[in-house]
């Protein structure tokens, strides 16, 4: 059994989509489901990170499931998509999925360990849950992202964070001396 998991009968999980696989997150790591936005692009990012979004004041970095996941990545078409906000290692990221289905129980029982030794790259993936007669890709949001990628991502979302207290600094001085 998943250690997280262990003395739980159930296990409250929102299932989303990536391309024609579902996989599914625990309810408790996503703060909110929003629609899409376009993110402001940032050089040098990681390949999987489309960019920055400005949600409600606060900086977070958005990243493409697909490319994440490395599935077959065609031209997003956003009618469908969400931003799951998650919370991953104390980082707040936005991660762009095809569609957000539904909040099920999940008995533990009914969760098995990967089927395949997974590689390092992998460890993010719990297991395989079964749920009606489907199977759900389960997601541990603890390891989504690995130590360098979490590192990278607070870079990122601290540097524009500076860039936008400079530009308030600089626009209230504008008006103080207007």
């Amino acid at each position: 059994m998943i250690e997280e998991f262990k003395g739980l009968k159930k296990v409250q999980m929102i299932i989303f989509r990536l391309g024609n696989e579902e996989y599914a997150v625990p309810i408790t790591c996503i703060h909110e489901i929003i629609m899409p936005q376009t993110p402001t692009h940032i050089p040098k990012s990681p390949s999987f990170v489309e960019g920055i979004i400005n949600l409600r004041g606060h900086i977070i970095p958005i990243i493409d499931g697909k490319k994440k996941f490395m599935l077959d990545v065609k031209k997003t078409d956003l009618t469908g998509s969400r931003i799951m906000v998650v919370d991953i290692d104390n980082e707040i990221i936005g991660l762009i999925v095809d569609e957000v289905s539904e909040v099920i129980h999940l008995n533990t029982e009914d969760i098995e360990p990967p089927p395949i030794d997974m590689s390092e790259d992998a460890d993010f993936l719990w297991g395989v849950g079964k749920f009606e007669n489907r199977l759900l890709i389960l997601i541990n949001p603890k390891k989504f992202l690995n130590t360098h990628e979490i590192t990278n991502l607070k870079k990122v979302t601290k540097a524009v964070e500076n860039i936008s207290q400079v530009k308030k600094v600089k626009e209230n001085e504008i008006v103080t001396t207007a």
